[in-house]
């Protein structure tokens, strides 16, 4: 007998889960703030697409996006970096660079810690540049890359910790980077 009100038990225990995950949405205006059968939708991927139409870029899911008059900034959900994406008028590497930074007023206590950049003249190919503060943990990764008769540049600040932390977001903003704009989805 007191097997047979065991199993009883157990046996209505099964019935009233499988009741409740069944019918849980049914008749009722929303007990969780997810639905528990309902299919997720997952967000589209966001774009940014310079005003100009001169290049768009992927917006990483989280971050925040403000744009100013001469460059893109998007910040991580942490706020622990900052990416900064310009468009310059400027031909050559240097003079490329110096007005990014000048945009952005990164200030003279950045020294360049290292560089990829091509030995002979630049032909616009994909460069990469790191700045970084003797005072202090905060480094600037800068990657150029002249399409035409302009330059695109975009620029990383954060501790190093962070900027490598963050390395694949950066990456990947930068390799699907389009010139022209690619016009998919409109920010």
């Amino acid at each position: 007998m007191r097997k047979a009100l065991i199993l009883t038990g157990i046996w209505l225990g099964i019935l009233v889960t499988a009741y409740a995950i069944v019918f849980w949405d049914q008749g009722i205006d929303r007990p969780l703030p997810i639905s528990v059968l309902e299919e997720q939708v997952v967000p589209a991927e966001l774009e940014y697409i310079h005003p100009d139409r001169l290049f768009s870029l992927p917006i990483p899911m989280g971050w925040q996006v403000i744009e100013e008059a001469e460059y893109v900034q998007m910040t991580d959900p942490n706020e622990s970096i900052l990416v900064w994406v310009v468009a310059v008028d400027t031909l050559g590497l240097d003079t490329s660079l110096n007005a990014a930074l000048t945009l952005i007023d990164l200030g003279p206590e950045f020294v360049m810690k290292s560089a990829a950049v091509p030995a002979d003249a630049w032909t616009g190919e994909s460069v990469s540049v790191i700045y970084q503060r003797e005072s202090e943990d905060d480094m600037v990764s800068v990657r150029a890359r002249r399409p035409q008769d302009w330059t695109v540049v975009m620029l990383a600040r954060g501790p190093e910790r962070a900027l490598d932390a963050l390395s694949e977001n950066i990456e990947w903003i930068w390799s699907e980077l389009g010139i022209p704009a690619d016009e998919f989805l409109l920010f």
